[in-house]
């Protein structure tokens, strides 16, 4: 039954629709950009692409999640050395300019559920630990991304969230 007012999902990526699951090749097969790497703007279709795998990401420095303000915490490319707003991180930040959506995948091996369209609200950064070397610290940049629509599935919380309150630790003084 159609609704007067009822908001239907339009979808950005003919043939997609959110929860809809495939090949990560296949994706680039049909809208295109790189299949390599977590954000792949697409020359063929007006998107930015960005795909997140919570389970493996955390080798790298990328701990994606969602935050108290149902907001999803996306960490930006580039695994060595503070992250820059170029290439990948750039078209994300200049999207609505570049006049393209965002579109999220959550991968599991080759395999990629859609997510839908996302909108940036803003950006931060924080420290994360290089690819492969838990001792080595570097600035990368956390995109807070909103979900146009409902999410199909259930994304992780983000294990680190910045805050707009200061915090106060009461230390004693023994301890200084």
């Amino acid at each position: 039954m159609n609704y007067p007012n009822e908001v239907r999902y339009m979808p950005v990526l003919p043939g997609l629709e959110p929860g809809d699951q495939l090949s990560r090749r296949e994706v680039h097969e049909r809208y295109g950009g790189r299949q390599q790497g977590g954000i792949s703007p697409s020359r063929e279709t007006p998107v930015v692409m960005f795909f997140t795998d919570p389970a493996t990401g955390y080798q790298h420095g990328y701990y994606d999640g969602m935050d108290e303000d149902g907001l999803f915490n996306y960490v930006g490319e580039g695994q060595q050395g503070d992250q820059q707003f170029t290439q990948g991180n750039k078209a994300i930040l200049r999207h609505r300019e570049d006049g393209r959506s965002v579109e999220g995948f959550l991968a599991r091996g080759s395999m990629v559920t859609y997510l839908g369209e996302f909108e940036l609200v803003d950006s931060y950064r924080r420290d994360a630990h290089a690819s492969g070397d838990p001792t080595t610290l570097r600035q990368v940049i956390v995109f807070r991304l909103r979900p146009v629509s409902g999410l199909p599935v259930a994304l992780p919380p983000a294990p680190i969230t910045p805050s707009d309150r200061p915090t106060i630790e009461q230390v004693s003084v023994e301890e200084r």
